[in-house]
């Protein structure tokens, strides 16, 4: 039997260890917030080759964030790390000329601003920053290119100098993709989306704060009637109020909904949308904990009277169905507005 005075002679050793077990976490944690990064949005930026979301993997091995992880511990994260809706984050493929990896879902890579293996900025980027740093000057009323607006939105967001104002000067009827993804919309940005876009047909409105509910999504809902495509994720304050009014003017053209984030929606109204909305391809509702399973066996029997035309494909982590359900649940989710 140890002693105490052998106890304390081990405290020291045992120390080191928890001190290295929580060296190697932050280590494992700084790997998977990097590659997280990279093969979702920095790929590019970083001097990789990129072609349908694949990169080498010597070329991830070369980017300077990642210089301190040897080639298996860059496989094994990319292998083992799983999503919090249990499927693979990653992507890998053995080809003749080696390993290409690529993240499974979430790509929107940043353009590298510079020109290939020089350090010469690319024009389009100096003219991106020049406009985003002199945005007041300019009139983009009827602007015809909606990806440079959206990515003005997103850059001038990056630098904390997206304002109501800067958003509602930067609308126009032109639009018919609108990205405002994470961006914290007050009433008047919000009343500016329904006033200036009326065309839309793409609209992310992603975590978009708490100003967003049922009364301004209507408004949203009433006056773009156009929109097929529609990502309501992590609004929070939504509830049936928001189904039903999608049910009532979107019934004939809502192709893909997005209402993962949001626990308000019951399940009686999310069968009423699946029932009514017919031609409504891909529904994600993930976490949402009042589709029970007599639910989701509704939604099943809804899903497989479709016709061939009409067939539906819903996300939800209890189900698990070959006519309604995605091998990948995330494969339905990224790159709405690509």
């Amino acid at each position: 039997m140890l002693s105490i005075d052998d106890d304390i002679k081990r405290l020291p050793e045992q120390k080191d260890n928890i001190n290295l077990v929580r060296q190697y976490e932050r280590r494992q944690l700084r790997l998977g917030k990097r590659l997280a990064y990279i093969l979702r949005y920095g790929a590019e930026k970083e001097g990789c080759r990129v072609d349908e979301g694949w990169i080498p993997l010597e070329d991830l091995k070369k980017v300077s964030l990642l210089s301190e992880y040897t080639e298996n511990e860059l496989l094994g994260e990319i292998q083992t790390s799983y999503s919090y809706r249990k499927t693979h984050r990653y992507q890998w493929e053995k080809r003749p000329n080696g390993v290409y990896v690529r993240a499974a879902y979430g790509r929107k890579f940043e353009r590298n601003p510079f020109h290939h293996q020089t350090q010469i900025r690319r024009l389009l980027d100096l003219t991106l920053e020049y406009v985003c740093q002199n945005i007041d000057k300019y009139d983009f009323e009827g602007f015809p290119d909606e990806f440079l607006i959206n990515e003005i939105i997103h850059r001038m967001k990056r630098n904390g100098k997206l304002t109501s104002k800067v958003l509602q000067s930067l609308l126009s009827e032109t639009i018919e993709h609108l990205d405002l993804d994470g961006i914290y919309l007050t009433e008047s940005g919000i009343r500016a989306v329904w006033k200036k876009c009326p065309y839309l047909k793409v609209l992310s409105l992603k975590s978009c704060g708490y100003v967003l509910n049922d009364h301004y999504c209507e408004q949203i809902i009433r006056k773009c009637t156009l929109i097929e495509s529609l990502d309501l994720s992590y609004c929070r304050h939504l509830t049936d109020r928001t189904l039903n009014n999608l049910i009532k003017y979107y019934s004939n053209n809502l192709l893909h909904l997005v209402l993962a984030g949001n626990h308000n929606y019951t399940g009686d109204a999310i069968v009423r949308l699946v029932s009514e909305c017919e031609q409504l391809k891909q529904l994600d509702i993930w976490d949402n904990p009042n589709c029970t399973n007599d639910i989701l066996n509704i939604l099943i029997a809804l899903g497989k009277s479709r016709g061939e035309n009409r067939v539906i494909t819903i996300v939800h982590k209890n189900l698990q169905h070959p006519a309604v359900a995605p091998d990948n649940p995330w494969a339905v989710i990224h790159a709405k507005l690509h």
